[in-house]
């Protein structure tokens, strides 16, 4: 019976082989298209209703000699529900950029990171070797991982670059072979 469990618990030298060219093979990690094209589609639309109700609430407005209690306060809501769309439609936009250019590179040497909001944001190299730990903490905000480094260097990101953030961190513990610690 033992023997049985030995050998049901050991790894096979085929299953080793297998997470040794998992671990070589690169793998870029990053936010699914649809996600970024739903975030950008929600700014555009935010940017339309803004320029609707503030159309609205001008006719409401407009003719002077017709105006009444009830109309300028029909103005004055829609003009406050206009600028809510129109701050909608900058937070939305600024979302979908940093989603659209976060990534993460996971190959051999170590992991490539590009949190920037640009096409053309710096990136952060951290070697296998010199990652120490991959610390987890949860916001109201929302979630934050850091990696930091040997060399006191540290990367943070968020659920702001990442819809999956956890995913991202548990890839990067699983390949440095270490575990996502609290706090």
């Amino acid at each position: 019976m033992i023997e049985v469990q030995d050998q049901v618990i050991a790894q096979s030298p085929a299953f080793e082989q297998q997470s040794e060219s998992l671990r070589v093979r690169p793998m870029l990690v990053r936010n699914s298209r649809i996600l970024v094209a739903l975030t950008f589609l929600g700014s555009v639309m935010a940017f339309g209703l803004s320029v609707y109700m503030t159309w609205i609430g001008c006719s409401y407005l407009f003719p002077l000699h017709a105006l009444t209690l009830n109309r300028l306060a029909a103005a004055s809501l829609l003009a406050l529900g206009a600028w809510l769309m129109a701050m909608s439609y900058v937070f939305l936009f600024r979302q979908g950029r940093v989603l659209a250019f976060c990534s993460v590179l996971l190959d051999s040497f170590g992991v490539h990171f590009r949190l920037g909001g640009t096409r053309n944001s710096r990136e952060v190299f951290l070697p296998w070797s010199g990652i120490a730990a991959v610390h987890y903490k949860r916001r109201a905000e929302g979630q934050r991982y850091t990696v930091l480094s040997t060399d006191t260097s540290t990367v943070t990101f968020t659920s702001n670059c990442f819809y999956r953030p956890k995913k991202v961190a548990r890839l990067i513990a699983d390949r440095a072979g270490l575990p996502i610690l609290r706090g």
